[in-house]
């Protein structure tokens, strides 16, 4: 295994070197019919990834290939785009300087400059990475766990916690719209499609804290996604071992009315195959989304976001072989399975915005919308174990094969039917106001809440015989019992208002952000107040940096998850979370090689108050459904951006985090079985270490030929038993180490031509990619099984993530 390692990381350092050798190179200034020089221009290869940004002084440079006419596409806010030709030899360095034509003359050039500053406390990622990103989902939130802070412990799963927050406290927008995910989802493989589809995304903006008020009540990160908006007819469709997709978009030739639409599929059976646990998995999970937009007169727009999600999860387990333990001390744990598992998760949503925008400083936007998701979870698993040594011994005639008695044997039987039916009504106006040194946001919201739920599970262990925990000789007892019904209205009012401002100075400019968000929710009778600010830096003395300091309060009012207990139970006298952040960042641009390349930095703390504990499994999360915890988080997060190759973004992060919190009434066991208070201890997201790195390379004499690599390593996270009591006496997990890479060939180009009756001279570009998942077969453990033996004591087995597969993927747009 060390040997494969090596020299896949021999063939892919010596690669990279030969692969910047060759091809031609364009370079020059980009600068306005006034001589000055525009920073964070654009250009792109045309029906390629392989593109650049301009630097500080307006300089560029750009590997293209050689020997063949291609195009390159030149961008920016505010200016007219080009289109420019070039035809260059091998080796060739071609000088070509840009004049960008404005588009409104009469612009102030401090406009421009303003949004150089103010986007520096957002992370801007480009959407069509996310086709390019290997891995088991071409999903919008597997680019998002590639980010430092970002983490997530299986590739199954599109939920990431942010800062050592859970899955729960992030912030999902669709223009403007806030987006919910189903509830009673307990493990990665049942989650099937999330809302967002990256082939209708334009643009991705993520922040992991600090962010302003405009943002809702959750207290780690929020995720701003903006849908397209067609210019004309055009579309894309791609089919994979997993997924397929197809996505339409077009617009009336009046220029009104425009559609933007996309359907997708996908079964991870395949996948799911490589799994300890092998049965019949049949998973089906597809959606529908559409956006349309009619353009009613220049001042007002009608639109409508809809989206229909059917996840449905079916397996009938069979047997589970699992090896897990030291070099010398290997223990192999054997499941034979009878039962089956149904559950069906079906989401909707649908939204209606009126737009008016009297002027281009003035706009507003009224909103309604509305999410209903139906869940249903039905299992009924039986199954015998038998836990058993491995022998380590080479000498013995059984080695690698399980010897002696049994160390523990049993039966399990676990039950469940459980509904949920959540009806999420919402209201609100939002508005935007631009003077010549101010920005102005608000909105109000209202929201309607209508939760039923219906929960009947048990659990029924029985060890040598005896049934745990143990009972009379007449009765049976059960173990995690839930039967309870639950029927909650609630209604919330919310509000924010924001201004932003800027301050030159002869030593830099300053940009200042300060607002305030209101909540009130009727179920408590509790309204807060959560007050934020930013303030953003560029001096002049530095102009190649930018600083940024935010504080503020992130108060986050319970939903129904954090509401109900381990026993079912609503608990009516529970109050907002609260967690304060303070956040120091910084941005550098820098040219390295001749190419740009960006670093950034931040450093954060965040107190933590009236804090809910919770247990993790999978990624499923367990409330205690009280305020009796406080705690901090404190970290460090590094990212470096830029053309490590020419032409091509890839990108590294490195996140330094530790977060920690006091729970009353908590304690852990010592040796001796006695019970000690527990004082801090690691929240269940405590991942102290975290690197990702997104990396893409390509033949510089055959651009078309690229590769793409994800890798991810993260320490473990805390891990305790299942229990209802504050016994918190804990461990740790293996370290979260994976690697994917992708091989990608352009079939179809710009630069392709076909006869006239050649049905595939309408395809824009055509690309196929072999994928290799878990390159490195690392065996990931994502959560344990836990197996009592007659003395009610806890054997803790691995519940392994997928291992190494292959698949194809073939992309096409028109």
């Amino acid at each position: 295994m060390k040997f494969s390692r090596f020299i896949f990381c021999a063939w892919f350092v010596l690669l990279s070197l030969k692969l910047s050798a060759q091809q031609a190179v364009v370079d020059g200034y980009l600068r306005t019919p006034d001589k000055e020089t525009l920073e964070f221009v654009n250009l792109v290869i045309e029906d390629t990834n392989t593109g650049t940004t301009t630097g500080e002084d307006g300089y560029y440079r750009l590997q293209v290939p050689a020997g063949e006419e291609i195009h390159i596409l030149v961008s920016h806010l505010g200016f007219k785009p080009k289109r420019i030709p070039l035809h260059l030899s091998p080796g060739e360095t071609h000088r070509l300087d840009i004049i960008l034509e404005p588009i409104m003359t009469f612009l102030p050039d401090i406009e421009v400059r303003d949004q150089q500053v103010l986007s520096s406390d957002i992370i801007r990622l480009d959407p069509r990475v996310t086709t390019s990103l290997p891995g088991p989902s071409a999903s919008v939130e597997r680019l998002i766990q590639t980010l430092p802070g970002v983490s997530s412990a299986s590739e199954l799963s599109s939920q990431y916690s942010v800062r050592g927050g859970n899955y729960d406290e992030n912030l999902v927008y669709v223009n403007g719209i806030e987006i919910y995910r189903p509830f009673l989802i307990r493990a990665g493989q049942q989650e099937g499609l999330s809302f967002l589809n990256p082939e209708m995304v334009s643009s991705i903006n993520f922040s992991s804290g600090g962010f302003n008020a405009q943002y809702g009540d959750k207290m780690s990160s929020v995720l701003d996604i903006t849908y397209k908006e067609p210019k004309e007819f055009a579309g894309a469709f791609s089919i994979s071992l997993l997924e397929g997709s197809l996505q339409l978009e077009g617009i009336s030739a009046n220029q009104r009315f425009s559609f933007l639409a996309g359907i997708r599929y996908k079964s991870n059976q395949y996948l799911l195959g490589t799994l300890d646990t092998q049965g019949d998995y049949r998973p089906s999970f597809a959606d529908i989304q559409t956006l349309l937009r009619y353009r009613l007169n220049d001042n007002w727009t009608i639109s409508f976001l809809g989206n229909y999600n059917d996840n449905s999860y079916r397996f009938r387990p069979e047997v589970r072989r699992t090896r897990f333990g030291t070099i010398s001390e290997v223990r192999e744990f054997t499941v034979f399975f009878d039962g089956r598992e149904v559950n069906q998760f079906t989401t909707t949503t649908g939204a209606w915005s009126l737009d008016y925008r009297p002027n281009d400083d003035l706009s507003l936007q009224f909103i309604t919308s509305m999410f209903q998701s139906d869940e249903r979870e039905h299992f009924d698993i039986l199954g015998q174990y038998w836990l058993h040594r491995v022998e380590t011994d080479f000498g013995e005639d059984d080695f690698g094969q399980p010897t002696g008695e049994p160390l523990g044997i049993g039966t399990f039987l676990n039950h469940a039917r459980n509904y949920l039916n959540a009806i999420v009504v919402r209201a609100e106006t939002k508005g935007h106001w631009k003077t010549s040194r101010h920005e102005l946001q608000w909105g109000i919201r209202f929201q309607h809440e209508d939760i039923y739920d219906r929960l009947n599970e048990w659990n029924l262990t029985d060890s040598a015989g005896f049934s745990l925990p143990q009972h009379p000789p007449d009765a049976i007892l059960l173990q995690d019992t839930l039967n309870t019904t639950i029927n909650s209205k609630t209604n919330r009012l919310s509000g924010f208002v924001q201004n932003t401002w800027e301050l030159q100075r002869p030593h830099g400019r300053y940009a200042f952000t300060a607002g305030v968000r209101a909540n009130y929710w009727d179920f408590t009778n509790q309204f807060i107040l959560s007050p934020r600010s930013t303030v953003l830096y560029k001096p002049g003395w530095a102009e190649r940096w930018t600083f940024r300091a935010s504080a503020g309060y992130y108060h986050q009012p319970p939903f129904y998850r954090e509401l109900r207990d381990m026993q079912g139970k609503l608990n009516d006298n529970i109050k907002a979370q609260e967690s304060i952040h303070l956040v120091l960042g910084s941005a550098f641009h820098f040219t390295a090689w001749d190419r740009p390349f960006q670093y950034t930095s931040e450093v954060y703390y965040k107190f933590l108050n009236n804090l809910i504990p919770y247990q993790i499994d999978n990624v499923r999360i367990r409330y205690y459904a009280d305020n009796i915890s406080k705690g901090y988080a404190a970290g460090l997060d590094m990212r470096i951006h830029g053309e490590f190759v020419p032409g091509i973004d890839s990108w590294a992060g490195i996140s330094l985090m530790q977060t920690r919190e006091k729970i009353e009434g908590s304690f852990m066991m010592d040796q001796q079985g006695n019970k000690i208070p527990a004082g801090y201890i690691p929240r269940p997201t405590d991942q102290r270490f975290h690197f990702s790195m997104f990396f893409q390379d390509f033949l510089p004499r055959n651009p078309t030929y690229q590769v793409q690599l994800g890798f991810f390593y993260g320490t473990g996270v805390p891990f305790w038993p299942p229990t209802k009591d504050l016994n918190v006496t804990s461990g740790r997990m293996p370290s979260y180490q994976r690697v994917d890479i992708g091989f990608s060939k352009q079939l179809i180009g710009k630069q392709t031509t076909f006869q006239s009756t050649n049905p595939l001279r309408h395809f824009d570009s055509m690309w196929i990619t072999a994928e290799v998942f878990n390159l490195l077969e690392i065996n990931n453990t994502i959560s344990y099984s836990w197996v009592r033996d007659v003395e009610n004591q806890l054997f803790a087995i691995p519940n392994y993530l997928t291992s190494r597969l292959i698949n194809i993927k073939l992309i096409t747009r028109f």
